[in-house]
C-alpha cells in the first residue's frame, strides 16, 4: 500500500522576518519597530487574519515596550480595524501620548 501526501493549497501570510508576538486583551498581534529614513516606526497587525489593516505609528528617538501596547489600545479606541483590509491606520507618539498622524 502507497501513502501519498496531499498538500492542499491555503493562503498563508507572507514571511515577516523580525516580527514579534504579543497577546493583548485576549488578541494576538505580531508587530515590530524599525528604523526608516531615521525616524522609527512601530508596524502591528493582528496574527491571525491575511491583509488585515496595519497600524502603523511614528515614534519618538527613545522608545519603549510599552509602546506597543499604548498603540493597540489608541488604534482600537479610534477605529482600527485589524481584520478587515484597509488603508493603512496611521498614528503617532507625542509626549502626551498618541494621537492621529497628519495627512
Amino acid at each position: 500500500m502507497e501513502i501519498v501526501d496531499f498538500l492542499i493549497p491555503t493562503p498563508m501570510p507572507p514571511p515577516q522576518k523580525g516580527y514579534k508576538t504579543i497577546n493583548h486583551r485576549d488578541v494576538q498581534y505580531r508587530w515590530i519597530m524599525q528604523n526608516r529614513s531615521g525616524a522609527n516606526e512601530l508596524r502591528v497587525e493582528a496574527s491571525a487574519p491575511i491583509n488585515g489593516q496595519v497600524l502603523t505609528a511614528a515614534l519618538p528617538r527613545v522608545v519603549s515596550y510599552d509602546m506597543v501596547t499604548e498603540a493597540i489600545d489608541f488604534a482600537n479606541a479610534n477605529g482600527w480595524k485589524p481584520n478587515q483590509t484597509a488603508p493603512p491606520f496611521r498614528c503617532a507618539h507625542t509626549r502626551g501620548g498618541f494621537r492621529m498622524a497628519e495627512g
